[in-house]
């Protein structure tokens, strides 16, 4: 019987997280009383587990192929600045476009949303840059796309990673989240709906030029200002409506750019063959 290891990895990837929430990230709360600084650090030590896992236990998971081949390919596709840039401003745009349209809705100035807090803001954007963007992305987009992409289309696929990458989350709904009440209802289907969207749109950016730059970029956009920010539950609800209406216009352009390419690629053809 064929191995399957896109199972394994998930499942291990599930357990893994599960158990350094609880033993990890809750002895360094619960037992020592860690400081905001240093729990940061344990959720960024924790968030690099899909890498730690991947990397350490790689015969299990891709025995027919080296370590090294396999991350120089996630990193083989052209970095161009604009794109780069792009990726970035992309998800960071989405955040503060749904703040401004949220303190339209309250009357409230944008900055009462931010929180800069007693974290030095350099160690800040340090902090958050090493956390998911940078620790998650070998595994979910690299490891992870690549055996989706072996069963399915690119949004089936897109799909599926967004949702593993999504419930992998599930126990920071519970543990590190303020809405407890009502409120965990549309921040849960925020969650699934955003980080399933976000996925849609970095593999628009790797199916291009295929580098995890990108999507850590995206990643890191997103990211950032969830850092400072200190909105409430309607903020995830314009955040989720947002994503809804300019993940399908990507998916649309991206489908176009497609169709074109082809047509061009067979229109050289036929001329070659004339």
């Amino acid at each position: 019987m064929k191995t399957n290891y896109l199972k394994k990895y998930i499942i291990s990837s599930y357990i893994l997280v599960w158990l350094l929430i609880i033993f990890v990230a809750g002895t360094a709360s619960l037992v020592f009383h860690a400081p905001p600084v240093i729990m940061w650090i344990v959720r960024n030590l924790i968030a690099w587990s899909p890498t730690y896992l991947l990397l350490i236990c790689w015969k299990h998971f891709r025995p027919d192929e080296t370590r090294m081949t396999f991350m120089k390919r996630c990193f083989s596709g052209k970095v161009k600045l604009h794109l780069l840039l792009l990726s970035f401003a992309l998800t960071f745009g989405i955040s503060v476009l749904s703040l401004f349209i949220h303190t339209v809705v309250t009357g409230k100035p944008m900055l009462s949303y931010i929180n800069l807090g007693t974290t030095a803001l350099p160690l800040s954007i340090f902090l958050s840059l090493t956390s998911g963007p940078t620790g998650e992305e070998l595994g979910w987009r690299g490891f992870l796309r690549e055996e989706f992409n072996k069963k399915y289309g690119f949004l089936k696929s897109s799909v599926c990673q967004g949702l593993v990458w999504c419930f992998w989350h599930t126990l920071l709904w519970v543990v590190d989240s303020e809405f407890t009440d009502w409120r965990a209802i549309p921040y849960i289907i925020s969650n699934i709906v955003v980080i399933t969207s976000i996925t849609v749109l970095m593999n628009i950016f790797l199916e291009r030029h295929n580098n995890l730059i990108y999507s850590v970029l995206l990643h890191f956009g997103f990211n950032i200002i969830y850092v400072f920010l200190d909105a409430g539950i309607g903020f995830f609800v314009i955040l989720t409506v947002l994503y809804l209406v300019i993940t399908p216009i990507a998916v649309l352009i991206r489908n176009k750019t497609a169709e074109r390419l082809l047509k061009n690629n067979e229109s050289g053809e036929r001329k070659i063959r004339e």
